[in-house]
């Protein structure tokens, strides 16, 4: 067999592989675990209860949320009454200090640690038993000289994509 049979045949079996793994509906190369039957998610504003953060706080875990299930899934943005509903609300946007130092008789932070806490409730209208409704949290230290008020929309949005993707995992992925 030549080198340029043995390679159009390898290319031929990849191809039908790839064609088997997406016919089934259930497995992607994302991780995710969608059932074929749904078709929509419908992702709520989430409301800044804390009154924290930067006045556009809400729109950017919002779009964060929308865009990442855009990105990664097959799935339409319903305004209403998806298959998938996901809403949300942030509950706390924190910056306190971490890596306490000690200078002379004075306790400095090392380091500032910046919280964002949103609780989810997540509903499947085609499995209810997947329905949940939990508090997810992450967090991210940043240095003890910069000041919350300094922090930009892009070091948000850092943070906040890993917040949606543990977040995407536990919605989509089963992980």
């Amino acid at each position: 067999m030549t080198l340029k049979t043995r390679t159009l045949l390898l290319n031929v079996a990849l191809v039908l592989l790839l064609l088997v793994c997406n016919s089934c509906g259930i497995y992607s190369f994302t991780g995710t675990t969608i059932s074929p039957d749904i078709k929509s998610i419908t992702i709520q504003t989430f409301e800044n209860s804390t009154g924290e953060g930067p006045s556009n706080l809400s729109l950017i875990v919002t779009n964060n949320f929308k865009e990442y299930y855009r990105r990664n899934t097959n799935l339409i943005l319903a305004q209403g009454e998806g298959d998938l509903q996901l809403e949300g609300q942030i509950v706390s946007f924190t910056y306190t200090p971490a890596a306490i130092q000690r200078e002379g008789q004075q306790d400095i932070a090392g380091l500032n640690r910046l919280t964002l806490g949103v609780q989810i409730r997540f509903a499947n209208a085609k499995q209810p038993e997947k329905d949940f409704d939990r508090l997810f949290s992450i967090s991210q230290d940043f240095p003890q000289d910069l000041d919350i008020t300094q922090l930009s929309t892009a070091q948000i949005e850092q943070l906040t994509e890993r917040l949606v993707a543990d977040v995407f995992n536990k919605t989509v992925a089963d992980w």
